[in-house]
């Protein structure tokens, strides 16, 4: 069933819980995502849904999925956010494999946007990876960050966060998702920009395999070869390889903020523009 003012054209994607259909807003004339729940057996499937709709309601943002409504056809639940057209970060990485150091450092500014307004707001996305950064826009640079299933937020005292399950792809997990020592907070996303900054640097992930439980395990007890020593020419640029060492610390308070992140970022965007005029 499709809400009332929404004219279905194409099916883009269904996972173990939901589907998502490009639509017509009948009122409006744009196109919009439309999220819905295939089969209401589970509690949790319906908070999780319940998440991401807090999250992306509660923060506006360039860099954000934006936005529209939600509500209930019949007993399933649903929301609408704008239609990004595009492709994803990961697309982009197994066309391209790594990015030149000029368009790594302008994603990771738009994505460490999207977590400053994310962090600000109590919002902890837990679940960056490269498949959850939309790449819009005419030029197909502009970033859009998607997918809260898995955010965790605070709002007054509360949390609304779906504990006791390790949700995540074990790749981008922090350590203190690993072993639950702490809580999921705002480093936890810089962690997993960390290792999506080395991906696109190196062309791989830093902990990867078949097996999950080796995977986590990696991340707990190896130490990943520094960047410097894994990449070449532009890309094994000292300040990247630095700032990528300290966003992968183990100890969540030693990582970084977004907000002191950008602005090393930018000095370092800052420092390759002016390197291209000399």
């Amino acid at each position: 069933m499709i809400p009332e003012g929404y004219a279905p054209l194409t099916s883009m994607g269904e996972g173990a819980i939901a589907k998502v259909i490009k639509c017509l807003d009948t009122r409006t004339g744009d196109f919009v995502a439309l999220k819905i729940l295939k089969d209401i057996t589970d509690e949790e499937d319906i908070k999780r849904l319940g998440v991401e709709i807090e999250s992306i309601s509660r923060v506006r943002h360039p860099n954000i999925v934006t936005f529209i409504t939600h509500g209930n056809v019949g007993d399933s639940p649903y929301v609408v956010m704008e239609w990004l057209e595009g492709e994803t970060l990961r697309d982009l990485l197994e066309r391209e494999e790594t990015l030149s150091l000029r368009t790594l450092v302008d994603t990771v500014l738009q994505i460490l946007n999207a977590l400053e307004a994310c962090h600000k707001k109590s919002i902890v996305h837990r679940d960056l990876k490269p498949e959850n950064v939309m790449l819009t826009g005419p030029q197909g640079n502009q970033i859009k960050l998607i997918d809260f299933g898995m955010a965790k937020i605070l709002l007054d005292g509360v949390d609304l966060t779906i504990d006791g399950q390790l949700f995540g792809t074990p790749q981008y997990l922090a350590p203190e998702r690993i072993t639950g020592s702490v809580k999921a907070t705002e480093q936890t996303d810089i962690y997993s920009l960390g290792i999506m900054i080395y991906e696109m640097a190196a062309g791989f992930r830093p902990f990867d395999g078949d097996d999950a439980q080796t995977i986590l395990k990696e991340h707990l007890t190896v130490r990943p070869k520094p960047l410097m020593s894994v990449t070449s020419g532009e890309l094994a640029n000292p300040i990247l390889n630095q700032l990528v060492r300290r966003m992968m610390r183990q100890t969540p308070d030693q990582r970084p903020s977004a907000t002191a992140l950008l602005s090393e970022f930018r000095r370092l965007r800052h420092t390759l523009l002016g390197n291209k005029t000399r």
